[in-house]
């Protein structure tokens, strides 16, 4: 590795042929030409190096993605062996920043799913956390399951003897956590204008609770039915990103079953990590990333939105800006609440999030996430607010950590409590 680390330093455009002569030859345990030849489309410019967050903290060509995509290239051509990848790949916060700032066109997305895909699932143990971060959310028992963790004495065991990855996800616990049960329908609450199906997430359901209340009442104001399909299930995401694409695919079938039932005129996400998924799923009607949605509609004469004369720090997830191309839409949603003070925290590249990395890649996700905290604490706003379940679980433990008392929320609940002020 120390060999490839100085070539790729030393090399743009033949980076993957020095690869190839100064590693063994191997059987090729790859039969995808289209990965191969993906791949093989990157020029090695070094555009992107500016934009990966991983390269930015480790200044290592291995972390960067003209460094993953070498890496890639030698396995696809049976010059490395997939161990041989696993470290730099491990480590791509599939962020896809790189994506967005290539010239070429690089399908980034694809050759770091792809390549996941091959591997498969890391170990049992993986695949069964997320089956239990996926489904228990969606469980009966799920409400019960949360108190007795919490009050039963179940927590402060496992703080004591639990592991290390146990204890981070016990951090990301909001201090007001609980489980999400709703109405099949919440009617309009004036002029009807559309029918509109709610996606919760799994996550979502305990952390972005009063996120989805919020959305129910702002959207009830506006005329539009919501609808919450007592069927959906996860999107899929934390399945997808591990490589275990046949499990995600199972819970993309659920979804589109779940909400192609009801008359929907658009089905609403307020979670950008879902919605990134989600967009890739076929459904009968329009998905729509809550902030567009409420950007792109009428609203009806008469609601008007009251002064918060707060400070409030705007955090961009990278799916949202990334792979939805939606980055300026909650900015654009809360500009129109009087007094507010706005501040768009563009110096951050990454929260450290990134779905199940947070808790797989713990040191460097931590270092991300330090970095995003000081670009927060210059701000000294009273709120944070984010657009995604991962980034605001992340961003409010490390502020908890630090003693940082910002309450963080999702922008659509700025919008309600400007909807329903009342002084």
């Amino acid at each position: 590795m120390v060999v490839l680390h100085f070539i790729i330093l030393t090399s743009t455009i033949h980076l993957p042929i020095y690869i190839t002569s100064c590693s063994k030859t191997i059987s090729n345990p790859v039969n995808h030409p289209d990965l191969l030849l993906e791949a093989d489309r990157c020029v090695k410019c070094g555009i992107c190096l500016p934009q990966c967050p991983t390269y930015k903290l480790t200044k290592d060509e291995g972390d960067s993605p003209r460094g993953r995509i070498s890496l890639i290239q030698a396995y696809a051509n049976g010059h490395l062996t997939l161990e041989d990848t696993q470290y730099h790949l491990d480590r791509c916060l599939s962020c896809l920043a790189c994506e967005a700032a290539c010239p070429s066109g690089v399908k980034y997305s694809g050759l770091i799913n792809t390549i996941r895909e091959i591997r498969g699932e890391k170990s049992w143990i993986t695949k069964q956390s997320h089956k239990l971060i996926s489904n228990q959310p969606y469980r009966k028992s799920s409400r019960l399951a949360l108190w007795l963790y919490r009050y039963s004495g179940i927590r402060q065991i496992l703080r004591s003897i639990g592991s290390k990855q146990l204890r981070r996800l016990d951090a990301l616990m909001p201090t007001n956590a609980k489980v999400g049960h709703w109405k099949k329908t919440y009617p309009t609450k004036t002029k009807p204008q559309g029918r509109v199906g709610l996606f919760t997430g799994c996550v979502g359901r305990i952390s972005d609770r009063t996120g989805l209340n919020a959305t129910i009442t702002v959207l009830n104001h506006l005329g539009y039915e919501v609808v919450i399909p007592t069927n959906q299930g996860c999107c899929g995401a934390l399945q997808r990103h591990a490589g275990d694409n046949k499990t995600a695919q199972q819970m993309s079938m659920q979804n589109q079953d779940a909400f192609n039932q009801d008359a929907l005129d658009a089905i609403i996400y307020i979670a950008s990590g879902c919605g990134a998924q989600l967009t890739q799923q076929v459904f009968s009607v329009p998905t729509w990333e809550i902030s567009h949605f409420l950007n792109s509609i009428e609203w009806p004469e008469g609601i008007d939105l009251h002064p918060l004369p707060y400070r409030v720090a705007l955090h961009s997830p990278c799916t949202l800006k990334h792979q939805l191309k939606l980055g300026d839409q909650p900015a654009r949603l809360l500009n129109r609440i009087p007094q507010i003070q706005l501040t768009p925290l563009t110096e951050i590249d990454c929260c450290g999030a990134a779905g199940s990395y947070l808790l797989e890649q713990p040191t460097l996700a931590d270092a991300l996430r330090d970095r995003a905290i000081e670009c927060i604490q210059s701000v000294e706003p009273e709120f944070l607010a984010t657009s995604n379940s991962g980034c605001a679980l992340h961003l409010a433990s490390g502020l908890r950590e630090k003693t940082e008392k910002r309450r963080v929320v999702h922008p659509i609940e700025l919008i309600e409590m400007s909807l329903t002020r009342t002084n």
